[in-house]
């Protein structure tokens, strides 16, 4: 039977396949055990608690069953690991990668507790893209890095890299994306870079970098993005960036840049971002310089710039605008030639109305005209022409007049800030379902806060704080289930907190100080386990504080100062380990100081890194920050933001008693501490002196007794101090600080008390104690003992002499007599008839 041409050569390719495989082709699908062996390893060194990599088993097959890993489609080794989400993860990347030989890809992002690298990571010759950002890796950039002549990527951007640039990356001539941001480098960007032709993205921002700009980055012809912001690049902005005829995006802002944008950016015809805001531009910006390309413009914080309506007759491309602290001089019969999305004018100096140019921008995004001296009432145009609006700012201007009523145009509206002006009327119903951030603080709006405010279930911020409202806080804010932010701070509010509250899961901070509210704090507060800032001060709030108040375990402010609370501070408060700031003063709070307090651990903490005590979880990634008043020097004093760094506890001011725990002195990072006004006595523990932070101490108006210890000499800090009012005896420590620094008024009303600065003994240098007679320290005390006794019998001698001569010599003895008769007769005038 004949066999057909096609089935034939179906059995020859067969037989070849079997006995001559092609070395470029595997029937199995396994990956090398050896590599998989050496990702387990890597894994092993891993604190992969979230189970990041459940798929890495022993076992399975390491090219189709593991997550993040590609292997060759026809030999199966590894030629990519991605691990690029370990938020959190703690680790090595360890020398087991190195034994993937034929790696082309390594992205690991996020892994904290390594700081080097491998350097036989240096040794795999397909290697093409490197991507270890954001690792936490420190040192100097390794030198093998310049061995992977293959690299096309290398992402180096947040680590801790320090030191300078290498020179040796011009060896890397195929690399197309060097980032190296967010770093700590320093030096100056190294000319060399220029011999990597292939660049495309140079990114170098947020560095330590320093000098000018190298004028041979405009050799790159192919460099599509330069980001060199946020260094200390200073001189000018060189020419010859204008070669970079491809170049779409220059970011140079935040640096210390002079001069002005150079001519030559003109021709730069693809460019269409350009951010060169907080430098020091002291030369006029031409409009002629500017490319009419430019899609977004950001120049804000250079405060020599003035601008016109001429610096915009090129741009008819612009969307994005940014003049931010420039000065703005625009006719008021201006009609721009493009139409912008986003405007940023914050302190550009524009007075009188809203600028009507703005009227004609019908795509507006985002606007804001924070800080200038803008009046009158908000235009009705605004609302009606701003159908895309979803961020308003007009804070801190002098606008006057009611809101707008209609509300059914800002459908898209997200944030409205209207804050710091001189607004009235009521607070509107707003409409948009997308709100998240509402701010009318500090303006004149009265009447009731309106209930409808509970349908904006995305609400994030909300702060009517300083206005003139009344009413009840209405519960159907509770509605708000993703509110962080609630200040409603010094209006005419009262009744109580609603209940409802507990539903606010997200709340972060709860401020409704000086209001008329009253009633005891509601336990369903406790449910608001994330509450890092909760003020009550100024109030009409009553009965004891309540024990839940120590299960907030993550509260770092608390303040219920000036109010009608009773009882004793409960032990329970000693549970806030976070707590920073403890503020009951001016109630009538009774019993002794709980021996607890001194378990706050943030206060023991002696030196902190300052941050701003905020929430950065808000949308737009804006931060919310506390203000907060407290009692200092007497007076009250106002913080606009809260450092990490103010660490305060007064309890002045109440009915407490006994004595204060020995260990206060725990409190190593506490800057203020206000005890007076109290009952509380005993001795001034020595312990204070250890706290080496302390700023101001004020135990003034209690029953203290004991001197004064000489400990609180070492407090270098200590700036205020009051021990006024007291039952302290002995001398004031007679140390530079505690004389030099502070005065009598410190001191007064302990009657027992002496020594400078107060008048009383100041000058009588015989009861302070003498100071040791100096002894020769290589002396024995033994030594030479005649010394002593030939001493004590000179003045034996001379005394026995003189009184001798006294008892036999009438002379002597008349001249004697004579002699303390005038003594006495002078210090005592009523004796001048009297005589020996």
């Amino acid at each position: 039977m004949a066999i057909s041409l096609q089935k034939l050569s179906i059995v020859i390719i067969s037989v070849l396949v079997v006995f001559f495989p092609c070395p470029h082709f595997s029937l199995s699908k396994t990956c090398p055990s050896q590599e998989s062996e050496a990702l387990l390893r890597f894994k092993e060194g891993l604190n992969d608690s979230e189970g990041l990599l459940s798929s890495w088993v022993n076992g399975t097959d390491c090219c189709t069953m593991w997550d993040g890993i590609s292997c060759n489609n026809h030999t199966n080794h590894v030629v990519s690991v991605s691990v690029n989400s370990f938020e959190g993860v703690q680790g090595l990347i360890g020398e087991s990668l190195c034994q993937l030989r034929f790696l082309k890809s390594l992205t690991i992002n996020r892994v904290t507790g390594t700081t080097t690298l491998p350097p036989c990571l240096g040794n795999l010759p397909y290697i093409d893209s490197l991507d270890l950002k954001s690792n936490g890796l420190s040192g100097r950039i390794p030198s093998f890095v310049c061995l992977l002549t293959s690299l096309t990527h290398l992402d180096l951007g947040s680590n801790k890299f320090n030191g300078t640039i290498p020179s040796c990356l011009k060896n890397l001539s195929s690399l197309k994306d060097l980032w190296l941001s967010d770093n700590q480098l320093s030096g100056s960007i190294p000319d060399s870079l220029a011999n990597i032709s292939s660049l495309r993205w140079l990114d170098l921002g947020n560095n330590h970098l320093s000098g000018s700009i190298p004028a041979s980055l405009g050799s790159l012809p192919l460099l599509w993005d330069l980001t060199l912001m946020s260094n200390q690049l200073s001189g000018n902005i060189p020419d010859s960036l204008g070669n970079l005829s491809l170049l779409d995006g220059l970011l140079i802002s935040n640096n210390q840049l002079t001069g002005t944008i150079p001519p030559s950016f003109a021709q730069l015809s693809s460019l269409t971002t350009l951010f060169g805001d907080g430098n020091h531009f002291n030369e006029t910006i031409s409009s002629s310089s500017l490319p009419a390309s430019l899609f977004m413009l950001g120049l804000s914080l250079n405060h020599q710039q003035i601008i016109s309506e001429t610096f915009f007759q090129n741009l008819t491309n612009l969307k994005f605008l940014d003049l931010s602290d420039c000065v703005l001089n625009i006719s008021t019969t201006w009609i721009p030639s493009f139409q912008l999305t986003e405007i940023s004018l914050v302190s550009c100096k524009i007075d009188g109305e809203i600028p009507s140019w703005l009227s004609t921008q019908f795509s507006v995004v985002t606007l804001e005209l924070v800080n200038n001296s803008l009046v009158g009432e908000i235009p009705s145009w605004l609302w009606e022409t701003s159908y895309q609006l979803e961020s308003l700012n007009l804070s801190r201007n002098h606008l006057e007049g009611s809101l707008f009523s209609n509300t059914s145009t800002l459908m898209q509206l997200e944030r409205l800030d209207v804050s710091r002006n001189a607004l009235s009327g009521n607070i509107p119903s707003i409409s948009s379902p997308y709100i998240q951030h509402l701010l009318f603080n500090d303006n004149l709006f009265s009447g009731n806060i309106p209930p409808s405010l509970g349908r904006l279930s995305i609400l994030e911020q909300l702060n009517l704080a300083n206005n003139f409202l009344s009413g009840v806080i209405p519960a159907s804010l509770s509605e708000c289930s993703y509110l962080q932010v609630l200040n409603l701070a010094n209006n005419n509010l009262e009744g109580s907190l609603p209940h409802e509250f507990s539903k606010l899961s997200h709340l972060y901070s709860l401020v409704v100080h000086s209001n008329n509210l009253s009633g005891s704090l509601p336990p369903s507060i406790a449910n608001c386990s994330e509450l890092q800032v909760l003020d009550i001060g100024n109030n009409l709030f009553g009965g004891e504080i309540p024990t839940f108040v120590g299960n907030l375990s993550n509260l770092r402010v608390l303040v219920m100062k000036e109010n009608n609370f009773t009882g004793s501070i409960p032990s329970e408060i000693g549970q806030l380990l976070n707590l920073q700031i403890l503020l009951l003063s001016s109630n009538h709070i009774s019993g002794s100081i709980p021996h607890t307090i001194t378990s706050l651990q943030a206060m023991a903490i002696e030196s902190q890194d300052g941050f701003i005590l905020s929430t950065s979880q808000l949308s737009y990634a804006l931060l919310y920050q506390d203000g907060l008043d407290m009692t200092l020097k007497g007076t009250n004093q106002h913080y606009p933001y809260i450092l990490s760094t103010l660490t305060s506890i007064d309890l002045s001011n109440n009915e407490l008693e006994g004595e204060v725990a020995s260990d206060f002195g725990n409190f190593k990072g506490l800057r203020l501490l206000n005890l007076s006004f109290n009952n509380l006595n005993g001795r001034i523990p020595n312990s204070l002196g250890e706290m080496s932070q302390l700023e101001s101490l004020d135990l003034s108006t209690n029953k203290f007794s004991g001197q004064i210890p000489a400990e609180l000499e070492s407090l270098s800090y200590l700036g205020s101090l009051n021990l006024s009012n007291n039952n302290l005896s002995g001398s004031i420590p007679q140390g530079r600080h505690m004389t030099g620094t502070f005065g009598e008024s410190s001191y007064s009303g302990n009657a027992n008390l002496w020594g400078c600065p107060l008048p009383k003994n100041c000058s009588w240098p015989q009861f302070a104690p003498p100071p040791p007679f100096p002894i020769n320290e290589g002396r024995k005390s033994n030594e030479y003992p005649w010394f002593e006794i030939a001493v004590g019998l000179s003045f034996g001698a001379a005394f026995g002499g003189i009184m001798g001569l006294i008892l036999t010599r009438i002379s002597w003895r008349m001249k004697y007599f004579n002699t303390i008769d005038t003594i006495l007769k002078f210090l005592f005038p009523w004796m001048k008839d009297l005589t020996l």
